[in-house]
């Protein structure tokens, strides 16, 4: 979208901002590889020292750009809009700098995306993205089966052999990174992200479940390592805890194995032409058959409402006849003759 075409009562962006949009989503995108690599590299146990040092440098000389660009959105923010809006969303790309990518601009409202240009986040935005992802990621579903290949067929050549361990990781992080760009576009293009996200649960847990393998492999090396240095004997207690912590780093490494199958089986059998128009006709019966419900809904509290309602334009009565009408004693009097 040009500025030209923004829409009627959207402020236009101008040339500052599209270069802003552009250094911004480029630095995202080059923090959410740093942290696919440092995560896969931790979890294979493969990452050097030296690698380690690299990734946490960069992350921290990044992060503080992301910081200071969306606190200075917030200054110069719409008035006019909701202040609680801007402040949510800043604190999310604080926390999540890769939430930036999308991040609707707190001035014009409208999202700047590659080769897309500027436009509102909705509905139109979001069934753009709907194809234009359908493409791409069933390509980077087709990578799945060789990485779970290698992963569990072939676990020993990638342990002795550095530059198939190496290729692995890589494979698994690009997956990891593709996921998360299309999770993280699509959410914040969506009206309602809250829904999107709750609705779209595969994905979340596709981006979340290395994170937590993450945080346990971290945790238990950690532990190890202190109780290494202090020469300190396992208790019982202590092994049972690592115990639980091998487990839940295994029940998220299989969950997220076999939520990359489902997630695989779904995009390959979900986005052909014929399976789109067979969804897309039980959506349309099942919103026909929910606005038949709700108009059944509206007339039967219509008729409630006038049943209970009084009957304004009903004249008043009197005792002793109708409206309009005399009592009988008044109209016997006006019959009688006058006294002389």
């Amino acid at each position: 979208m040009n500025p030209a075409t923004v829409p009627e009562g959207v402020s236009k962006p101008i040339a500052f901002d599209t270069f802003r949009a552009r250094v911004m989503f480029l630095l995202a995108l080059v923090f959410l590889v740093f942290v696919g690599g440092i995560v896969h590299r931790t979890i294979s146990g493969t990452i050097t020292q030296s690698q380690r040092d690299t990734v946490a440098g960069g992350l921290l000389i990044i992060w503080p750009l992301f910081i200071v660009e969306v606190l200075w959105g917030v200054v110069r923010r719409d008035r006019s809009q909701p202040i609680s809006t801007v402040i949510r969303r800043a604190a999310l790309v604080c926390l999540v700098p890769p939430w930036r990518m999308a991040l609707p601009d707190s001035r014009t409202g409208l999202i700047w995306l590659p080769r897309m240009g500027w436009h509102p986040h909705g509905k139109e935005l979001s069934e753009r993205l709907e194809h234009a992802f359908a493409g791409p990621m069933v390509l980077v579903a087709l990578m799945i089966l060789p990485v779970l290949g290698l992963e569990y067929f072939r676990s020993s050549d990638v342990q002795s052999t550095p530059e198939l361990s190496i290729a692995l990781d890589v494979g698994i992080a690009v997956i990891w990174v593709a996921f998360a760009m299309e999770f993280i576009i699509k959410t914040s293009a969506h009206p309602k992200p809250s829904s999107f996200a709750m609705e779209h649960w595969l994905d979340l847990a596709i981006v979340v479940l290395p994170l937590l393998e993450f945080v346990l492999t971290k945790g238990h090396v950690g532990a190890l390592a202190r109780l290494v240095r202090a020469g300190q004997a396992l208790s019982p207690a202590q092994l049972a805890r690592m115990e639980r912590l091998y487990r839940l780093r295994g029940v998220a490494a299989e969950g997220w194995h076999a939520l990359l199958l489902l997630d695989f089986i779904a995009r390959m059998l979900g986005h052909t032409p014929e399976k789109r128009i067979k969804q897309i006709g039980e959506r349309i019966v099942e919103l026909e058959n929910e606005i038949s419900e709700l108009r059944h809904d509206a007339r039967s509290l219509e008729e409630r409402l006038a049943s209970t309602q009084p009957n304004q334009n009903q004249p008043e009565t009197r005792s002793g006849g109708a409206t309009g009408e005399l009592p009988s004693e008044a109209v016997t009097a006006t019959k009688r003759p006058s006294e002389p």
